[in-house]
């Protein structure tokens, strides 16, 4: 299995518990979080991991594939000849 794949699951594993945590600690405990409020941490904190993750798939993708090192030798056509 690829490193990537590894970092993804265990990104999804860590987020999984810790919204299972949030959620589960409200059931019998005094009322600390408000239902909005544990949404809202979820969807940031999962749309960030994901994010991460899409971006760092694309990077290793892209440097696996010799691509960023084609990009580096475009010249840059700002500058004079």
């Amino acid at each position: 299995m690829r490193p990537v794949f590894k970092i993804i699951i265990a990104y999804e594993i860590f987020f999984f518990l810790f919204w299972q945590i949030l959620y589960y600690s409200n059931k019998e405990i005094e009322n600390w979080f408000d239902v909005a409020i544990l949404e809202a941490t979820y969807t940031v904190l999962s749309t960030m991991a994901l994010g991460f993750v899409l971006v760092y798939v694309v990077y290793i993708s892209a440097k696996l594939t010799g691509f960023i090192d084609k990009i580096k030798k475009i010249k840059d056509p700002r500058k004079n000849i």
